[in-house]
């Protein structure tokens, strides 16, 4: 069968929502908190273990967000913070990637980390993290 372009992105689009719901539900779906564990380059191969010092994990409320049906978009619970206890005590440390562990402890997605005016996933008041301080979470959006 040869289907239409119209038709394929209708098939596609149907697909969207369910997606988004069934990635919320792995966030919430056990009694642990997901969380959001920010790191500094370099980024790895998706799944693989960081290289770079865990700066700081932010747990996610047990919401953890919610599936905006009219933009195709998951959009996680903010602001949310946690105190950084990884970076460079000197100098502090730039943070560049994030990855989110689901409730069961298992790995979720990597995400893109920047301030308020990039373009990250995961939007943070700075991207450099000081030591002792805390890192904000003001926006992730995962569109679907």
């Amino acid at each position: 069968m040869d289907i239409s372009t119209a038709h394929a992105s209708a098939r596609t689009a149907a697909c969207r929502l369910p997606s988004l719901n069934a990635s919320l539900a792995l966030l919430v779906e056990d009694e642990q908190f997901s969380t959001i564990d920010f790191y500094p380059d370099p980024r790895p191969d998706p799944g693989d273990e960081p290289e770079g010092d865990l700066l700081a994990s932010v747990q996610m409320t047990h919401a953890a967000g919610t599936v905006n049906a009219g933009l195709f978009q998951l959009q996680l619970a903010a602001p949310i913070e946690a105190q950084i206890t990884g970076a460079n005590p000197a100098t502090g440390t730039t943070t560049t990637w994030a990855r989110i562990i689901d409730g069961s402890g298992a790995w979720w997605a990597d995400v893109s980390v920047s301030d308020g005016a990039g373009s990250g996933e995961i939007k943070v008041v700075s991207t450099l993290l000081l030591y002792g301080a805390y890192v904000r979470v003001t926006s992730f959006v995962f569109q679907g």
